[in-house]
């Protein structure tokens, strides 16, 4: 074998070092490359993430390219103050960033001629009075003020910030001196003036503004009046109005459903019914549903009122209940086929009861048929919410309906049983006679209904 030198060995181990440097160095490499993933959040949503000076958009968002190492982050939303992070993000890392912005306030200066008018925010939040530095409203929102003072009309101010800047309102308040006395029928309607309650007719309001105002009178049930008087200081002034009623509307139910309303003596359909810009008063409702009693009924309408009424009818029909001997026969009432007796039990002679329900008081044809028997006919008589009974024995006809010849004789009767081994017949009312098979030259079908 050949020896390797000194300076091959060198060599040799040389290149697998600088192989392995390039390895580690490729993988650092590698390593660097690779972002971190941040999700942004804020309180409200909708600001804008500015990472290192550079916007990259709005919460709720998640970036996955940012380098790692040290990030500059802020949040903007117009009219809340920007909101900065600072993040220190490692190779490949995952982190969160949320910011809770506060709101930007706005700096009011309000002022009135003449000074001293209570200032109210929102229907009732007192802030002071004229002149008043407010400095704790939202820019964000709108602000509606009022500014009060004895002797003179309210003032409604409607307040909108442009961020920081300073917003100045001076507001001139108008003298409110006139008198109106306010009556109504009906009495205890509502009176109020350009949008502010002032009492109940009959009532005196004092201290209405000067030039022109508007009264508005309502009354639950009532058309609201609204006038517009024209003031100077000083008018004393009357108001007299007729409040009209409003309509109301009826709705009429009936269980069962289906039945008949009469409104005042008019009909008004079947129900369910609905009437509407009906007149306030007491209307007179009938109701009827044939095989149901009558209902009279007396409905108050208020005004402007919706009055439902529910009309639960009682069922005055009978029924009858029917029973024959033998079972099988066809029942026929008032000429339409109302059913077939039977019975659960083959060999019963008498039928189970059959119902016939829902029928008018009063009497009745009944028709009972069975093939082979004599029809019979009854004249049942049904009472209200009762039940008639009624009990029927059919009369068998012998009507021949099979022939048999022997060596005796021929025979003719009412075949009774026709076995293998035999045939039965009737030969005479209720006398029957056996003709064994063989005995038998003929059988000839009268009754085509026994052919096979």
């Amino acid at each position: 074998m050949k020896k390797i030198g000194g300076n091959g060995r060198f060599r040799s181990f040389a290149a697998v070092v600088a192989l392995c440097a390039a390895a580690l160095t490729a993988t650092a490499a590698e390593r660097a490359e690779r972002p971190a993933r941040v999700s942004f959040t804020s309180l409200p949503e909708g600001a804008t993430v500015v990472v290192d000076g550079q916007p990259r958009g709005i919460t709720p968002l998640t970036l996955y390219d940012l380098e790692p190492g040290a990030r500059h982050i802020r949040f903007d939303l117009k009219d809340y103050e920007p909101s900065d992070e600072f993040l220190s993000l490692a190779d490949g890392s995952f982190a969160t960033c949320h910011a809770e912005l506060r709101p930007v306030f706005g700096l009011l200066l309000v002022t009135s001629e003449p000074a001293g008018a209570v200032i109210t925010m929102d229907g009732g939040l007192a802030l002071g009075e004229t002149p008043r530095l407010i400095t704790d409203l939202a820019a964000k929102d709108v602000h509606r003020l009022l500014l009060q003072k004895p002797g003179y009309q309210p003032r409604p101010v409607e307040i909108r910030f442009a961020g920081r800047t300073p917003l100045v309102r001076h507001e001139t308040l108008l003298l409110d001196s006139g008198v109106v006395r306010v009556t109504s029928e009906p009495a205890g309607a509502e009176v109020t003036v350009n949008g502010i309650v002032k009492g109940r007719t009959p009532c005196v309001v004092r201290d209405v503004p000067k030039g022109r105002a508007t009264f508005s009178v309502s009354k639950a049930g009532y058309r609201t009046e609204v006038r517009e008087l024209t003031l100077n200081a000083g008018d004393q002034q009357e108001l007299a109005l007729a409040l009209a009623g409003l309509p109301g509307t009826l709705r009429l139910t009936s269980v069962p459903e289906g039945a008949r309303f009469y409104v005042n003596d008019a009909a008004e359909g079947k129900g369910p019914v609905t009437l509407v810009n009906l007149r306030p008063g007491t209307y007179k409702v009938r109701c009827e549903l044939e095989g149901y009693a009558t209902v009279l009924r007396d409905v108050k309408l208020a005004n402007g009122a919706t009055a439902s009424e529910e009309f639960r009818l009682t069922n005055v029909m009978g029924s009858l209940e029917v029973r024959t001997t033998p079972p099988g026969a066809t029942l026929i009432l008032d000429g339409h086929t109302v059913g077939t007796t039977r019975s659960a039990d083959p060999a019963a002679e008498k039928s189970d009861v059959l119902i016939v329900p829902n029928l008018p008081e009063g009497e009745h044809t009944l028709v009972v048929r069975k093939d082979g028997y004599a029809e019979v006919v009854r004249h049942p008589a049904v009472a209200a919410k009762s039940a008639s009974r009624v009990t029927v024995a059919l009369k068998r006809l012998f009507i021949p309906n099979i022939e048999i010849e022997t060596p005796t004789g021929i025979y003719r009767g009412v075949l009774v049983e026709n076995t293998a081994a035999a045939v039965m017949i009737e030969t005479s009312p209720g006398v029957s006679r056996l003709f064994p098979r063989a005995e038998i030259r003929r059988i000839d079908v009268i009754d085509k209904a026994l052919r096979p």
